[in-house]
């Protein structure tokens, strides 16, 4: 396909944009210009947040396992009077609820996480699906090295859709993503660069 440039009118200057990226220094393309025609980034994973179910019970454990800590260091004086099932209770009570807080702690940390990576696998799925759209979109564009503008000609973008106005490689990346770039044409229907 051999695209005309709406700056110049000419198709010779003209390439497409990965053509232009491989060669910059033949495309005339400049290290900012550059960096605006780049392929749109691949997604990455994201961590996975810990619940605040998880944080409120190992606080709650801790708080218990440090008054039981407490308890132990200054029993009770009172203590002797009692049988020896409440002295051990009493003695063993401040490490058991924390124990038990702890391992709800990770049993709901576990649970949560399988349920995050989930979430983030089908993110990631949608987002590379995503991207592959986007970089079709990316390989129809084109750059004019005489201009030192990006378009996409006629039926580039989708069966019959118009010729894109001279776009400034920092409006670039908006068309790919479908938006359009406000301000790429002035009032008086002059092209902006």
């Amino acid at each position: 396909m051999n695209a005309v440039c709406p700056g110049c009118a000419a198709g010779e200057h003209a390439l497409p944009v990965p053509e232009a990226l491989e060669d910059a220094a033949a495309a005339a393309v400049d290290p900012p210009a550059a960096a605006h025609l780049a392929p749109p980034p691949a997604p990455g994973p994201q961590p996975v947040r810990e619940s605040a179910a998880v944080v409120v019970l190992v606080v709650v454990a801790a708080l218990w396992l440090l008054v039981g800590v407490l308890g132990m260091l200054h029993p009770d004086p009172d203590l002797h009077r009692h049988d020896d099932a409440y002295r051990a209770g009493h003695l063993l009570g401040g490490l058991v609820g924390p124990a038990v807080l702890t391992a709800a702690a990770l049993l709901v940390r576990t649970v949560s996480r399988r349920r995050g990576r989930r979430r983030e696998e089908e993110r990631l799925r949608v987002q590379h699906a995503r991207r592959q759209d986007l970089m079709q979109r990316w390989r129809r564009g084109w750059w004019c090295r005489r201009c030192r503008v990006a378009f996409f000609p006629s039926g580039a973008l989708h069966p019959g859709s118009p010729a894109s106005p001279a776009l400034a490689a920092q409006h670039y990346p908006a068309w790919v993503l479908g938006v359009g770039a406000p301000g790429t044409r002035g009032e008086d229907g002059q092209v902006l660069l």
